[in-house]
């Protein structure tokens, strides 16, 4: 058990995003439970960061439960068309889900740096170069490598699914990529050979799998 099992401000933390989540329209069934999608991401999020770091610090554990909040009311069609409108819209929900964050945090009384910390870890402050963003992104990747690049690989050419692999690779750190390694023998076969396919170098050319 954590000890932030047993830490109220914590637990109110959990409980007021998970309220934020429950709103969702959408819905999943996982194990013969209906539950939200929001509900089901956030716990598989929360679930990755963990394995991938017991001990993670309160900042970016309260980071994974408000990833990602309230984003069905912002959906991608709100925004421009193109890579501009795209860009646009990631960082704008960004911000807002960082609002969202900030806001709970404060009523439940966290100081003014946890606070902070915990909008920067939102907004992907410093990727790469901050252990804890990249702690979060690599526990985000591996939702979506898990969870959803077999449905996403449906109806998807696949080498726009295998750049699409590649992109999140680079974001990862050699501890995301090592978890992604491991992953990939259990996916749906066809995923697991497009996995397979995106990270293979081309002949000659170096193997970076492992590579930061």
């Amino acid at each position: 058990m954590s000890e932030l099992d047993d830490d109220p401000r914590f637990l109110a933390a959990r409980a007021a995003f998970a309220a934020h989540h429950a709103a969702d329209p959408r819905t999943i069934e996982r194990d013969g439970v209906t539950t939200t999608v929001s509900l089901d991401y956030h716990a598989r999020v929360e679930s990755w960061l963990v394995r991938l770091e017991p001990a993670a610090a309160v900042p970016v554990r309260l980071a994974a439960l408000a990833q990602h909040v309230r984003r069905w009311e912002v959906p991608r069609s709100s925004a421009p068309a193109g890579l501009a409108g795209y860009k646009r819209w990631r960082s704008e929900l960004a911000r807002r889900q960082a609002d969202i964050a900030e806001a709970e945090l404060v009523r439940i009384g966290y100081d003014d740096a946890t606070v902070q910390r915990v909008a920067d870890l939102l907004v992907k402050k410093h990727l790469r170069s901050d252990p804890d963003v990249q702690l979060l992104e690599d526990a985000v990747c591996l939702r979506f490598l898990a969870d959803e690049l077999g449905t996403f690989a449906e109806g998807r050419a696949d080498e726009d699914v295998v750049a699409i692999i590649r992109k999140t690779w680079a974001k990862m750190s050699a501890r995301g990529h090592a978890a992604a390694l491991a992953l990939a023998p259990t996916l749906p076969p066809h995923a697991a050979a497009l996995v397979t396919r995106a990270l293979t170098p081309p002949a000659g050319a170096p193997d970076t799998r492992t590579r930061d």
